[in-house]
């Protein structure tokens, strides 16, 4: 048992680094969050920490396997997210200014939180950095006889701290006063994250296909 508590404090500390440390999944976040609202924050934050749930599958279910029998199905994976995050890129450098006499965003139309939230799923799950990070964590963390009640415990905290800290993001980043300040400047910033996203994205695509 004691060896067991001792795999889950490992993981969930390498877990802690790797989600705080800047990456697509922040970007996306930051970009949401600023560009639509404290509720596109959220669901974004939804569906990165439901996205997790696929890295865990994998990884502590004997999933692997793909990776280990199919190894090019890492690179399509990458291909993949890298194509998404250019995309998205490209959408957010269009971004324009916010008319002067707009203090508040347009409503939320009825399904924008499922296109939020697949937005965050998507993000998550084609991360080829996430999936080499989660395949490296579990091969060399947990390589002995993990029991089920373990596996449960890191299925459930993995996705829960993830859409904890980056919904934590999602409303800093989403507060009014905030916004109101930073209003004159959201079309830039909105750009400087699409800007982001497209450097992720061709870096991703040139590692791969280098």
């Amino acid at each position: 048992m004691q060896t067991e508590w001792a795999i889950f404090g490992t993981v969930a500390l390498a877990h802690l680094l790797g989600v705080a440390s800047p990456g697509p999944d922040f970007a996306m976040i930051v970009r949401q969050s600023l560009a639509y609202g404290r509720a596109a924050g959220v669901w974004t934050a939804a569906g990165i920490g439901s996205g997790i749930l696929f890295h865990v599958a994998y990884g502590l279910f004997g999933l692997a396997w793909l990776t280990r029998q199919y190894p090019a199905s890492l690179t399509l994976i990458g291909v993949a997210g890298a194509a998404f995050l250019v995309w998205m890129g490209a959408q957010a450098l269009r971004a324009q200014p916010q008319p002067e006499n707009c203090e508040r965003l347009p409503p939320a139309q009825p399904g924008d939180w499922k296109r939020f939230y697949g937005i965050g799923v998507l993000t998550n799950v084609l991360n080829p950095k996430a999936t080499l990070f989660f395949v490296a964590l579990f091969t060399a963390v947990v390589t002995g006889p993990t029991g089920t009640a373990m596996k449960l415990v890191l299925g459930l905290w993995l996705p829960l701290t993830t859409f904890a800290w980056f919904a934590f993001v999602a409303l800093m980043l989403s507060n009014e006063a905030l916004r109101r300040k930073l209003r004159h400047w959201a079309h830039w910033i909105d750009r400087a994250m699409g800007a982001v996203l497209l450097l992720l994205g061709a870096a991703m695509l040139g590692s791969l296909l280098g």
